[in-house]
């Protein structure tokens, strides 16, 4: 990543949920009509990332999970801005899981790790990560 890179995360205010669909489980229609969901198929599984609000019993889940979106159209040849953002977390022993799309990229800690990854991110000053509210 070049040094003088800014990245802007912006913290998202809802909680979210990952999900584990058994074989042939259908995706509950109010996961794909939620404000968020990212679906990622494999031939050995299918997981859905959502901010439904709406138990599912019948599912595995993990939740309580809270997100930074980084902001801004990242081009696919810009190198290291995860790693960026990554880097300073595991220092603290803060796991996450990343969502990319096309255009960005969504980091989510547990919810419990939330608030300190903040502060850890706040207090980076040497990799130029400016957290908006």
């Amino acid at each position: 990543m070049e040094t003088n890179q800014i990245i802007e995360l912006n913290a998202l205010p809802d909680t979210f949920s990952i999900y584990n669909m058994e074989e042939g489980q259908e995706i509950p229609p109010q996961m794909l009509s939620s404000g968020f969901f990212s679906v990622t198929s494999t031939s050995e599984e299918v997981s859905v990332v959502t901010n439904c609000m709406r138990e599912f019993p019948r599912l595995r889940a993990e939740k309580g999970w809270k997100g930074f979106k980084v902001e801004g159209k990242l081009d696919f040849s810009m190198v290291g801005i995860l790693q960026a953002i990554i880097e300073p977390l595991k220092e603290y022993g803060i796991s996450v899981f990343v969502v990319s799309t096309f255009h960005t990229d969504y980091i989510f800690v547990k919810e419990k790790h939330f608030a300190r990854a903040q502060e850890i991110f706040e207090l980076t000053d040497n990799l130029r990560i400016r957290l908006n509210n």
